[in-house]
């Protein structure tokens, strides 16, 4: 009967393997969260800008056809 050896932490030795991969692809992950985090808020800030000059806009237009 043959058996797996195991690790002192109780993982295969294929299992302790992976283990650093895993690590690697969790802080990419977490790299890109924050990047999508760091877009987002520039598309928040971009939006809340365009949406000041459509008011601006639609101000000076209103002004505009009262006088006419």
């Amino acid at each position: 009967m043959t058996t797996k050896t195991t690790a002192a932490n109780g993982l295969s030795s294929d299992e302790a393997k992976h283990l650093p991969l895993i690590d690697k692809y969790l802080a990419e992950i977490k790299t890109i969260e924050k990047e999508i985090v760091r877009k987002r808020k520039a598309g928040q800030k971009t939006m809340s800008r365009i949406d000041r000059n459509l008011k601006e806009i639609q101000t000076i237009l209103d002004r505009v056809a009262a006088t006419h």
